[in-house]
């Protein structure tokens, strides 16, 4: 049983207007495919990196790859923790913790890349 609620209602039985949906496309467009996306792109840069390189590579392709699962658990955990988004009585927060964040996780994919690179 879905016991998250839309303003009162279980989510799955609430109508949203045609502005609220519109809202809701775009947040999910922007913030959740933006992760996606990019896990997507460093999933396809680690594959091709593993098939066309030689085995000195694999481990600047096992980084893209350990980079978009990264991203790829950064999305997920933000999706389940968002909340109600049409909810006014729950004040605005910004989402600098998770940009914060994939800093870490970025910087962190970087300078490991880095250093790789300067061995071989």
């Amino acid at each position: 049983m879905d016991t998250k609620l839309v303003r009162g209602h279980r989510r799955a039985s609430v109508f949203l207007t045609e502005s609220e949906l519109q809202d809701l496309r775009a947040r999910q467009r922007t913030f959740e495919g933006a992760y996606w996306r990019t896990s997507l792109a460093a999933f396809s840069t680690g594959l091709l990196i593993l098939k066309v390189f030689t085995r000195e590579f694999y481990k600047i392709g096992i980084t893209f790859f350990a980079f978009g699962l990264a991203l790829l658990a950064i999305a997920l955990w933000r999706r389940r923790t968002a909340g109600d988004v049409f909810d006014l009585t729950v004040p605005f927060r910004t989402s600098g913790n998770w940009i914060i964040l994939t800093t870490i996780v970025t910087l962190a994919s970087y300078i490991v890349l880095f250093t790789l690179l300067l061995n071989i």
